[in-house]
């Protein structure tokens, strides 16, 4: 019975390419699937100074916003490490939306890609990454949470 869940579950990720993730606490909206190129299981290889390419679709912001700011949070053992997404890559609305532009009226629909090159501090090490987006009163859009294992 357990290996038919198992299966099952895993099932889609593996036939359309789909990276299994972990909602962020709280109740926090995710995206309808979550694309990581080369990364189909948890733990992902997140290779420093390597590109990392993620979409996310089915993306419903809940309020309003005007504007919509990227930020990827990386913990170990629980700590955040202080990685910090890039001024360049922080702008969603500049860089990464699609199906709409800003600003947003709640309930919109939209697809985001992540298309990021990072050199990061620590390797050899798994981190719990969480990535989302908020609008710009600060309120949650969408947030997931992925294992990586940095190389």
């Amino acid at each position: 019975m357990y290996k038919f869940l198992l299966i099952a579950a895993l099932l889609p990720a593996i036939v359309f390419g789909q990276t299994p993730f972990r909602p962020c606490s709280g109740g926090r909206p995710v995206p309808a699937t979550v694309n990581i190129e080369g990364c189909t299981a948890l733990p992902c290889t997140v290779v420093s100074g390597g590109r990392l390419i993620a979409h996310a679709t089915g993306i419903t912001t809940p309020v309003a916003t005007a504007g919509v700011e990227a930020y990827i949070e990386a913990r170990v053992l629980g700590l955040n490490v202080g990685f910090e997404i890039p001024d360049d890559l922080a702008d969603a609305c500049a860089v990464g939306i699609s199906g709409a532009s800003c600003p947003l009226a709640a309930g919109t629909t939209f697809s985001y890609t992540l298309d990021y090159s990072m050199e990061l501090p620590l390797v050899g090490i798994t981190a719990q990454i969480e990535v989302g987006l908020l609008a710009d009163d600060g309120s949650t859009i969408t947030c997931i949470e992925i294992d990586g294992t940095i190389v």
